[in-house]
Parts: structure tokens; C-alpha cells; sequence
């Protein structure tokens, strides 16, 4: 299945594969600075494990830091 993740698109993916699924993949902690969006739209770290991604999604995984 096609995505595109972090602006790079790749076939890699396996069909119906999960937001949890594809950070175990590509060996990525879901750590609590994490957040997700797919096509634009955020995504509750509790619907990370059931939130099916579809062909050709985007997604965006971003670390969220704060600064002083």
C-alpha cells in the first residue's frame, strides 16, 4: 500500500495496516511528545492502535518540544 510519511512516499506498506503498526514498523516509540496527523487531521494517541491508514494517506509524525 502506498503512503506518504514524513513527505517521503513508499509502497512498502501492507494493506490495512494501523497508525500503532506502522510506528512498531519503523521501529518508532510512541512516546507522549509524539503526535500524529493524517491528511491534516490530528489523531488521539488512544485511537493509535485502531485507526486504519488507507492507500495513499499522508502522514505526519511530529515531536512536540518545549523550549525556554
Amino acid at each position: 500500500m502506498k503512503l506518504k510519511v514524513n513527505s517521503v512516499i513508499s509502497n512498502e506498506y501492507k494493506s490495512g495496516i494501523t497508525i500503532q503498526e506502522l510506528l512498531d514498523y519503523k521501529h518508532i516509540e510512541a512516546v507522549p511528545w509524539l503526535v500524529i496527523s493524517v491528511n491534516g487531521v490530528f489523531v488521539n494517541r488512544v485511537h493509535f492502535k485502531d485507526h486504519i491508514l488507507n492507500e495513499e494517506d499522508e502522514v505526519e509524525m511530529i515531536y512536540v518540544r518545549g523550549g525556554g
